[in-house]
């Protein structure tokens, strides 16, 4: 893996506290933060306080909802969730997701269908008093979905201009301007050093005047300052009557502040920040720099520590930043006047492919045995020493909104074997995790560029995968339209990948309810399976092909079917699969009446999942073993609720105790 971070499992905390801590210094805002508190407070509603916060670019709208959550813990006591809808961000379905995520629900307890999943958010909240911040809001409809149940909650949404169904609805309108030239200038002085502010103070007012109290442009003229420590605040107010831009605007005089910063950069960081400008990437790492420009990380390290003390580039986490869309319009129109076509293609190349081995090596550790795209460049992966499954899934969360953006920017090159292996790398993040849109969105990418490649297998496996994606969705006349062209193609494929689009036109059915076709599947991709000698797919499909005959009531076939597939997995690599098959063993028993034996199955499914660390298929099967009643039902459940408990979400082991059957 390299430097990449991979840490073990995130532990989501009891009491939901999304929203960063507010940067400092915070200056002024006393009216907006009043107007919200006096939302917060209000007790004539009988749904949540919501308000509308306005502004344009740069003008602290983010910084304001981190200040207002930083301030009001009194008023919120059950947390904080927080959401964003810019540059890479999905659906509603996908923000939903996040919140029930943050309210402590795992991942398996998480319906898949959008309307499910805000019938459960609303379940979850009826009750709690939670704040509920949302940035980068384009549309109401983005805000609609995600509002609690309870009148004692708060949702503050941002966006860039005023969101009129929110304000018909009663929304709360909140305006940001510009700061104030005393606010601007107090903001100076508390980034510069109030002797060096005080002793020119006309002119720090002049500057923050001609400002027009931009924050953005007022903080990088103090990251200029800082700078240089001899200079007099003066020195940037005659530059800037020097260099007025020449349509006037404040978007224009932040980028003429930018520009005046950038120039007193070394030239090594200046390069630095064009490449930043140019990489796809969304949260942009030290290492990931290194490995794009080509230099050592601790060189990287210091140069965006110069970057960030003139205010270029924002903390975002441990050796991670952020650009202003401002800050990176910038970037570009640095890199489109000072570097060549091929030198800014080139970095971009180098940002795809350092994020593309990142995913694979995360990929290979989370699923070492799974079938994959044909990567004809390279020889086969392994799977990274010391990283465990947890962790790389983990990564490949954090990493998604970048993954995602380099993917879309591979396709725009027509770099289209990158863009299928990337599709690929992210399937074990999206089975696990399941955000629908960003998976189909990928998907199709994969498969329009899967088609260019000229490689009939790729294809196969694009469409393959984003037919999962629609039977998550329950569109299933869409998966039936992938797969059918999967199916076409097997003529011109490996036995191996053709056995894949029987697995997953197999399942397909399942889910649909027709348990003999699926079983006709099955057992084609099994009878390949066996031939081929592959003992991870042949227990897969024998367990498939045991799930099928269970659902049409061939309860013997079924169990020596699962027998087999437990036999084959039970010491080898492929015992990953082995508490899946239990617990499928004991469905099986349980819907055949054959309670004790039901029991055993599951008991056996509980420790073998325990001993592997495997808390999702352990608490699955704990919930199934209370479902069976009996004496010992409170105490399954009791471990299932402790499990989930371990992980942060006591709520969430209650709902999936009772409130997820119900859906």
């Amino acid at each position: 893996m390299g430097n990449i971070y991979l840490s073990g499992a995130e532990v989501a905390p009891s009491v939901p506290a999304q929203a960063g801590a507010p940067p400092s210094p915070f200056v002024n805002r006393e009216t907006p933060l009043a107007q919200l508190r006096a939302c917060a407070e209000a007790v004539d509603r009988t749904g949540p306080g919501v308000a509308a916060v306005r502004g344009m670019h740069g003008v602290g709208k983010t910084v304001l909802l981190l200040q207002f959550a930083a301030t009001t813990k009194d008023l919120f006591p059950d947390g904080v969730l927080a959401v964003g809808f810019g540059a890479g961000a999905g659906a509603p379905s996908e923000a939903v997701w996040g919140l029930l995520r943050g309210l402590g629900v795992p991942e398996q307890g998480i319906p898949a269908r959008f309307e499910h999943r805000v019938a459960l958010y609303r379940s979850m909240t009826a009750d709690r008093r939670l704040l509920v911040l949302v940035d980068d809001v384009t549309d109401a409809g983005q805000v609609s979905a995600l509002l609690p149940s309870s009148p004692g909650s708060m949702v503050v949404a941002a966006g860039n201009q005023a969101l009129e169904d929110l304000l018909a609805d009663g929304a709360f309108d909140i305006s940001l301007e510009s700061l104030s030239v005393d606010n601007g200038v107090e903001l100076l002085r508390r980034l510069c050093g109030a002797d060096r502010v005080d002793a020119q103070l006309d002119q720090a007012r002049e500057l923050v005047a001609a400002y027009e109290g931009h924050p953005s442009a007022i903080k990088a003229a103090a990251g200029r300052l800082r700078l240089r420590a001899s200079w007099p605040v003066s020195r940037l107010l005659t530059e800037l009557r020097r260099a007025v831009p020449a349509n006037g605007s404040v978007e224009a005089k932040v980028l003429e502040s930018f520009d005046q910063v950038y120039g007193d950069l070394p030239d090594s960081t200046r390069e630095l920040y064009r490449v930043i400008g140019v990489v796809v990437g969304v949260r942009i790492g030290v290492d990931a720099l290194a490995g794009i420009s080509g230099r050592q990380a601790d060189d990287v390290a210091a140069e965006l520590d110069e970057l960030f003390a003139v205010g270029l580039v924002a903390e975002d986490g441990v050796e991670a930043y952020r650009l202003h869309r401002l800050v990176r319009r910038h970037a570009l129109q640095r890199t489109a006047q000072e570097d060549g076509d091929s030198v800014r293609r080139g970095w971009r190349r180098q940002a795809v492919r350092w994020w593309l081995d990142k995913a694979v090596a995360a990929d290979l550790a989370a699923d070492p045995g799974r079938l994959r795209v044909p990567d004809p460049e390279s020889a086969p992966g392994r799977r990274p020493e010391g990283v465990t499954a947890a962790a790389a899934v983990a990564w490949l969360d954090r990493e998604h909104e970048n993954l995602l953006a380099v993917l879309d920017a591979a396709a725009e090159e027509g770099w289209n074997a990158e863009v299928c292996r990337l599709f690929e790398a992210l399937f074990a993040l999206y089975k696990t995790r399941k955000p629908l849109s960003s998976w189909v969105r990928a998907g199709k990418a994969a498969v329009a560029a899967a088609e260019l490649t000229g490689s009939p297998e790729t294809e196969a496996r694009c469409r393959c995968l984003l037919a999962k994606a629609f039977q998550e969705l329950e569109r299933f006349d869409e998966a039936h339209a992938q797969l059918r062209r999967a199916q076409e193609l097997t003529g011109e494929i490996s036995e191996r990948f053709a056995a894949s689009v029987y697995d997953f036109t197999g399942n397909l059915c399942l889910r649909q309810g027709d348990p003999e076709t699926a079983l006709a599947w099955f057992q084609r991709a099994l009878e390949v399976n066996r031939g081929l000698g592959l003992v991870r797919g042949t227990a897969l499909q024998t367990m498939l092909a045991a799930r099928a005959l269970g659902r049409l009531g061939r309860v013997d076939e079924a169990l020596a079917m699962f027998a087999e597939a437990r036999d084959l997995v039970t010491g080898g690599p492929a015992a990953v699969l082995l508490p899946k098959i239990l617990a499928s063993t004991g469905a099986v028993l349980a819907a055949a009446g054959r309670g004790a034996e039901a029991e055993r199955a599951l008991l056996a499914a509980v420790e073998q999942a325990m001993a592997e660390g495997n808390t999702a298929d352990a608490t699955d099967a704990l919930i199934s073993l209370a479902d069976l009643g009996g004496p010992d039902e409170a105490a399954h459940r009791a471990q299932a609720v402790q499990l989930l408990e371990q992980m942060g979400s006591p709520r969430a082991a209650r709902l999936i105790a009772g409130i997820v059957q119900r859906l």
